[in-house]
């Protein structure tokens, strides 16, 4: 079998290691990409390593920025959920983990030690997608079974295959700290790299809005896909609105050569480096937009660790979406 240009490419920019690692579930859902750290003590170069040490906590002390991102990929999962139920064509369960995960920071590591069991079968998606009739008998017949539906991400998908078989769509929901309206790049013409790795795809007049899939994702979503056969697609939350493309249309656009890989580099909750990763970053305007949100506001957190420390974070609380014509035109058939 001939590699395809993606793979060739995959391997050119993925990190090579002498054995495959194992990542808790804990640290993999909670890793946050280095660029968006800013440490409250950051400028405190005067603390010796183990004050450092002190003030992190690994995994007692959650930084802030961990559980500022935990938070808002909460709610960017909460208000998809809620807006796809609102509707009177489509309802939604949530299927993945971190979907049910509890808020409270002290609970989240006991949560996924759990979940470690269920995440041995594979990458399972955020969130199932029916018409509100199959909905309406998923949801009983899961209320019947299991007593809520939020034990469906803690239950073995072999468990489930009657109720995952009848979904016309698997979401797998991404969300950035991000004002699309307020990006340097958006809503500004697209011209082409003319030299370079790049050379042919789309470059920006600036910072846009993007889908981003990890590399080692899709291997994974490839493989739900081909079990049970529901096609994946990837929605974005920004602040303001998001987006959402088909799973299979970003691994097209890779194996043609319109997308690429890059490397992005994440760290853990405990603050030591995760090995760097390769992603795609989608631009938006290849998407399909899922909608525009109103009435969302920050609300100020705080949370005292087990050493006493507190600290301070920010989150995304309330808001609807408007939904765009473009989630009735493609989820309103069998997709």
């Amino acid at each position: 079998m001939v590699e395809s240009e993606m793979l060739k490419e995959i391997k050119t920019h993925c990190p090579k290691t002498s054995k495959p690692t194992h990542l808790d579930s804990f640290n993999l859902y909670l890793q946050l990409p280095t660029c968006e750290l800013i440490w409250e003590i950051g400028v405190a170069v005067h603390l010796s390593p183990d004050e450092i040490g002190f003030l992190i906590n690994p995994r007692r002390l959650r930084g802030s920025d961990f559980l500022m991102r935990w938070a808002q990929g909460r709610w960017s999962e909460e208000i998809v959920i809620r807006t796809l139920n609102q509707t009177e064509q489509f309802g939604i369960i949530p299927y993945g983990p971190s979907t049910v995960a509890p808020e409270d920071p002290n609970e989240l590591e006991l949560f996924f030690q759990k979940m470690d069991v269920v995440n041995q079968e594979g990458k399972r998606p955020d969130l199932l997608l029916y018409d509100k009739a199959t909905y309406n008998w998923v949801r009983n017949e899961v209320n019947r079974r299991f007593g809520n539906v939020e034990k469906v991400a803690e239950t073995s998908s072999s468990v489930l295959e009657d109720v995952i078989s009848k979904a016309n769509a698997a979401l797998e929901v991404e969300n950035s700290l991000w004002v699309t309206e307020k990006m340097p790049g958006f809503g500004k013409p697209f011209s082409r790299y003319s030299r370079g790795k790049n050379k042919g795809r789309l470059k920006p007049a600036g910072i846009i809005p993007t889908i981003i899939v990890k590399q080692e994702d899709i291997p994974r979503l490839q493989q739900w896909e081909s079990v049970f056969g529901i096609p994946v697609y990837v929605v974005h939350i920004f602040y303001d609105r998001g987006y959402f493309i088909k799973f299979n249309d970003v691994v097209d656009m890779l194996e043609s050569g319109e997308l690429g890989m890059e490397i992005q580099r994440y760290t853990n909750p405990d603050g030591t480096a995760a090995s760097p990763k390769s992603i795609v970053k989608v631009p938006y305007i290849v998407c399909k937009e899922f909608g525009t949100v109103s009435g969302q506001s920050l609300l100020p957190k705080t949370f005292v660790d087990k050493n006493g420390k507190v600290m301070t974070y920010v989150t995304f609380s309330g808001g609807d979406i408007q939904l765009s014509p473009d989630v009735f035109e493609v989820w309103g058939r069998r997709t």
